[in-house]
């Protein structure tokens, strides 16, 4: 399971509403909150102490009351960031990293670059869109979290079987909407990836694309509403990069 055992990295920018968001898409036993105080942090290491407490208590309750409980524990630690993060997904060998992007320019966006590059882990990137829908209070948990992947959109530049892997699985853990493939590659037939969804029970469509791919795909999301990308960095590792540092939609990078 995708959801199950997630690695949650904050810096403490988002809304606090997006910890127990994370909890609420999947089937998800495990929470795993991370603070890393990076070089010339300022402030009193004992105040980071508190803040976690108060994140893990407020999402502990917040799931609580949506029948959600599941183990949650904190990390706090100095060093490199997007380093640090993976480090500690390995060690606990988590199934998905969760991050809120920061807007260009940022202090946070520069780590969620290298985890893009650098980590073998799938990882959940949240917008400040996201941030500001959940802000709204406990009702948009239940209105925005649950249904984050109400509307998928799929790019398909190169080989699709990875991301034909994570639908399945997530659609025995995630409501699970539509699923829009976005296809540039000449190699991969529409009909077929409409197909493999129809077997497994899920609605599709494909949309054939030409051959600006970030503008294609910015275009598509808004034509069919979507709610998240899923993007395969194995493969389109330069589009990862590029979505992630102008997507207003969430994204799901997958490893």
């Amino acid at each position: 399971m995708m959801f199950e055992n997630i690695l949650y990295a904050t810096d403490f920018s988002e809304s606090p509403f997006m910890l127990p968001c994370v909890g609420v898409v999947g089937k998800t036993r495990k929470i795993h909150l991370l603070h890393v105080v990076g070089e010339g942090a300022r402030g009193d290491p004992a105040q980071f102490e508190h803040q976690m407490q108060e994140a893990k208590s407020f999402l502990e309750e917040s799931l609580a009351g949506r029948g959600r409980g599941m183990e949650v524990d904190i990390h706090i630690m100095p060093g490199v960031p997007a380093h640090e993060i993976c480090g500690v997904a390995r060690r606990l060998n988590v199934s998905l990293i969760a991050v809120s992007y920061h807007r260009p320019g940022g202090g946070g966006d520069g780590a969620t670059m290298d985890l893009i590059r650098n980590c073998d882990r799938s990882m959940l990137v949240m917008t400040p869109v996201s941030s500001n829908m959940v802000d709204k209070g406990s009702d948009a948990i239940d209105e925005y979290c649950v249904n984050l992947f109400r509307s998928v959109l799929c790019p398909i530049v190169g080989d699709p079987s990875l991301k034909l892997e994570a639908i399945r699985s997530l659609k025995e853990e995630a409501r699970l909407g539509r699923i829009a493939f976005l296809c540039f590659s000449e190699d991969v037939s529409p009909m077929e990836l409409m197909g493999e969804m129809k077997g497994v029970g899920l609605d599709s469509m494909a949309i054939k694309a030409e051959k600006s791919p970030l503008k294609e795909i910015m275009g598509a999301a808004e034509k069919v509403e979507a709610s998240i990308i899923m993007v395969d960095a194995r493969t389109e590792m330069g589009l990862a990069l590029s979505l992630a540092g102008r997507s207003e939609v969430p994204m799901l990078i997958l490893k």
